[in-house]
């Protein structure tokens, strides 16, 4: 794998499996007994989804979104589901997994867009989460790291599709070369 683009390891594989280990912890006890459907955001919180879920002892369902962002003519982006839930969340449980929240724009749409369709609740689950760049002052229940505003790759989060294989998180170079 080409690696010219990589900074500094920022946290490892064991730190990112030990957090997890929390995490599930942690959900277990808050939806003991209850069916929630773990709704992942394709494609960065594959890798993360995966792990989580195999440690949850909470009867489950998975089911995945995938949104594109486009800019519009201001720059302000404009968010489009590209594949929508393929099982109804009215009346029950829902837990959203991303592997990353930047400014909570994208994800201030995903709550009024997830919340108009009835469930019986919505949390959000991030494996990191950059709280000085906010633009909107999100409820983020499980946060697996704060980090600091860099760009990460690894473990599912990509520079131009690449990096998202790689087992850890890693600094990407300030002017990466395509």
């Amino acid at each position: 794998m080409e690696t010219d683009n990589l900074g500094k390891v920022i946290i490892s594989e064991k730190e990112i499996a030990a957090r997890i280990d929390e995490l599930a912890a942690h959900l277990n006890q808050d939806f003991k007994g209850r069916e929630v459907i773990l709704v992942s955001i394709l494609k960065s919180s594959l890798y993360f989804m995966t792990d989580l879920s195999r440690k949850l002892k909470f009867p489950l369902k998975l089911d995945f979104l995938e949104l594109n962002h486009y800019a519009d003519q201001d720059n302000s982006g404009v968010i489009r589901v590209t594949r929508d839930l393929e099982f109804s969340i009215a009346g029950k449980d829902v837990l959203i997994i991303e592997n990353i929240i930047r400014t909570g724009l994208t994800h201030s749409y995903l709550l009024k867009n997830l919340g108009a369709r009835n469930p019986k609740s919505i949390s959000i689950c991030t494996l990191l989460h950059i709280s000085d760049n906010k633009l909107l002052d999100l409820p983020v229940q499980y946060t697996g790291f704060e980090i600091e505003n860099n760009f990460v790759v690894g473990y599912g989060l990509d520079y131009q599709e690449k990096y998202r294989n790689l087992p850890h998180i890693a600094l990407i170079k300030e002017n990466p070369q395509p």
